[in-house]
């Protein structure tokens, strides 16, 4: 597993452009080309049942599956050197991916507002996986997310988990 940790916040405070919004009208199975399919870390088991998903899309586009994780930094901390480790850097992590089999490349990216930091790390447009529970009555972390891809112009796959 490749692991990368990169700081965000100079992508992050200067991204004031306009979101690249997907082709409009009707969709042909030639106009998603993607060099990987992604997947946004929200918690252990949402991810999981997201990178189930995504690795069969993956393996069927004959890509990478990418886990992103967007690890917020207290403005106390620097943005370079947080404490603790990234959860999808835990032990139990890790096992759980060996366990199932999942061949997955992680990046971290180490931020300040991981809605903002979004758009720096993917390119245009991606397929993304994002998994969340159910619906509620107010947005959740996973829907938020999901919410802030699509503004950013990417292809957006919402996995429910049953166990949330």
């Amino acid at each position: 597993m490749d692991v990368f940790m990169t700081s965000m916040t100079p992508l992050a405070s200067t991204t004031r452009q306009q979101p690249a919004l997907p082709p409009t009208g009707t969709f042909d199975s030639h106009d998603l080309r993607t060099n990987a399919v992604y997947v946004v870390y929200t918690s252990t088991d949402q991810t999981f049942a997201a990178l189930r998903m995504a690795g069969e899309f993956a393996s069927a586009l004959n890509v990478p599956l990418i886990l992103i994780h967007y690890r917020t930094v207290p403005y106390p901390l620097s943005v370079d050197s947080p404490t603790g480790v990234s959860p999808i850097h835990s032990e139990d992590f890790l096992k759980r991916l060996r366990a199932e089999q999942i061949d997955v490349v992680s990046r971290v990216y180490l931020c300040r507002d991981g809605r903002r930091a979004i758009g720096a790390a993917l390119h245009m447009p991606s397929l993304v996986v994002v998994g969340g529970g159910r619906r509620r009555w107010w947005p959740t972390k996973a829907e938020r997310c999901r919410r802030a891809l699509e503004t950013a112009g990417h292809y957006v796959i919402f996995v429910e988990d049953s166990h949330a």
